[in-house]
């Protein structure tokens, strides 16, 4: 592991260094009891059975069952205490990664795939716990036996020590000469894996939109050629621990053959008793297995290595969105709003040539109570506005001011409260309809909840469901209609009560029916608040106050309904076209 990402990793668990302490205090201490058993072996060998002597035989057997009762009480403790160390490390790094994440801007999640976040949170975080617990215990426990237990040969026999000492070097070589491409290779599955997740929870998620287009033995095609790839580069770096553990294991044998053969040769001589030679040949137990051992070791550091990098490279991404140090609360607005030459790109790179900026030198005043109604072709920047009003994103160059504050000194919390968003297609949470209802304000009373529901129209529809407002909306909010969705979005702006409000295309998507319910409630909700309503249907904006028409990223036109109708521009073109294709 790289310095710096270990020197990360330690301050990441020195909230729970107390418990990894006691753990590895244990793990010495059970190492400790374990190594007197082969002396004990020994001495029944070449004593107390020579001698016929049952007292020195009963107590060497009662010492030697102490010892591993002991010894099995002090292991269940350490697991006990280091595996609550681990999962509490693992929780902590959990709740760190989301919690990072709400700070991320927008952007980030535009480049990254759901599920690839979703994996940082999930699997990389269970390789945390591998390392602090299976890997932590098990390197502590066998490089302390190894130095003791090596240490203690040199002063039973030094010859058939040094003897043993010669092969372990091989374990070395065997272990560095494939440490690096484990290292590469452990990185190029997490980024497949992560792809695999990404793309099983990008289907998931559009499982109407793959059976609407029959395309279910395509994704499982393309979910299949994933998992292989993923199998194949899996496969190496099952193929190169096991050449590894292979090679480790044939050095084992070839340590015990040594110590076979040089010991059996010094008992022929006399130069050594039988019990020594069986305790020396124990010992030879605690020596290479534990060097076998490492080749899973090293699997799992690479891997750790690995998840380690990405849980801190996403925890070194920088929200592009954020507080200026020292920002003040944005106070209680009016609700006027002025853009001043705003700029904006989505592509970070400068506009090159044919490839104008997402918005231009965009410049208007909206005063405070006034409907503003922004229409334009797909793809002329009228989200783009909103998304900067809310401060999504900031603008390359410009100013975007309410009230006279400009939004960037202020904090994005203060000003997000007093903005309420009602989408084309709202998200609704995974539970009840009062959960989702209380969403932006969560200590609403049920008396302010049934006024808003009814302001929204949504009241009717509620109480005519079985449980009412306990009633389930499932992921997404898929159990109920888009209407009753827009609905209930409504119902919760309501709620919020905040003096700017934003409707994206809130009712393109609707039948007329709802959409006629939906506008009742979105007059009621408008009514003394600065609106901004991004409309396709241009009938449902003629009352605006202000029109304003977006064309190619800049503010082509701007008037009442009346006004731009009479300068015979493109909002009159888009309205002719329009009605035309009504009648």
């Amino acid at each position: 592991m790289q310095q710096a990402t270990f020197s990360r990793f330690l301050a990441l668990a020195r909230p729970q260094r107390g418990k990894i302490a006691l753990g590895i205090a244990l793990i010495l201490l059970a190492t400790a009891l374990t190594l007197p058993a082969p002396w004990i072996l020994k001495l029944v060998i070449d004593e107390a059975l020579p001698r016929h002597d049952l007292r020195q035989l009963a107590w060497l057997l009662g010492a030697f069952t102490a010892i591993f009762v002991l010894r099995a009480a002090i292991t269940f403790v350490r697991n006990r205490v280091l595996q609550y160390a681990a999962m509490r490390l693992v929780c902590d790094v959990r709740i760190q990664l989301f919690a990072h994440l709400q700070t991320l801007s927008l952007r980030y999640f535009d480049a990254n795939q759901t599920g690839k976040t979703a994996s940082r949170i999930s699997q990389d975080t269970n390789e945390v716990y591998a390392l602090t617990n299976g890997f932590l215990i098990t390197i502590v426990s066998d490089a302390i036996t190894l130095l003791v237990v090596l240490g203690f040969l040199f002063c039973i026999e030094w010859r058939l020590a040094l003897a043993v000492a010669a092969v372990l070097p091989l374990f070395l070589v065997n272990h560095f000469h494939q440490r690096s491409q484990m290292r590469e290779e452990s990185r190029v599955h997490r980024k497949n894996w992560d792809q695999v997740v990404g793309f099983l929870h990008e289907k998931v998620s559009a499982a109407r939109v793959v059976k609407s287009f029959t395309k279910e033995q395509d994704e499982v095609a393309a979910f299949a050629a994933g998992i292989n790839a993923d199998y194949y580069n899996y496969s190496r770096i099952v193929i190169r621990y096991t050449k590894i553990a292979i090679i480790a294991d044939l050095l084992g044998s070839l340590g015990a053959l040594v110590v076979l053969g040089y010991g059996g040769w010094l008992v022929l001589q006399g130069r050594m008793a039988v019990g020594t030679l069986v305790a020396f040949n124990a010992y030879i137990a605690f020596i290479f297995p534990p060097i076998v051992r490492f080749a899973d070791l090293n699997l799992i550091f690479q891997r750790a290595t690995t998840a380690l990098e990405n849980i801190f490279a996403l925890l070194n991404t920088k929200p592009e969105v954020a507080d200026a140090p020292g920002a003040p609360e944005l106070p209680a607005v009016r609700g006027e709003v002025e853009f001043r030459d705003v700029c904006f790109d989505y592509d970070r790179e400068p506009p090159g040539q044919g490839r104008p900026r997402t918005l231009t030198n965009v410049a208007f005043t909206a005063h405070a109570g006034q409907l503003v109604a922004i229409v334009g072709p797909s793809g002329s920047g009228k989200s783009t506005l909103v998304n900067l009003l809310a401060r999504f994103y900031d603008p390359v160059s410009g100013q975007i001011l309410i009230d006279g504050h400009d939004i960037r000194t202020v904090t994005a919390a203060s000003l997000r409260s007093q903005i309420g968003i009602v989408l084309q297609e709202n998200i609704l949470f995974s539970g009840t309809l009062e959960e989702n209802l209380k969403y932006g304000r969560p200590y609403a009373s049920p008396e302010l909840i049934l006024a808003a529901a009814e302001a929204a129209n949504a009241h009717e529809f509620i109480t005519a469901l079985p449980d009412g407002y306990l009633s389930t909306v499932g992921e997404r909010g898929v159990k109920l209609s888009g209407g009753q969705r827009q609905r209930i979005a409504i119902a919760r702006a309501i709620l919020k009560d905040p003096r700017i409000l934003i409707f994206d295309e809130a009712t393109s998507a609707l039948d007329t029916a709802s959409e006629r319910l939906i506008q009742q409630a979105m007059e009621r909700l408008m009514h003394g608040r600065t609106t901004f309503v991004i409309a396709h249907r241009l009938s449902t904006i003629q009352k605006a106050d202000s029109i304003l028409v977006m064309d190619q990223g800049r503010l082509a036109e701007r008037g009442t309904h009346a006004e731009l109708l009479a300068q015979g521009g493109l909002y009159a073109r888009l309205h002719s076209l329009q009605f035309r294709d009504v009648e």
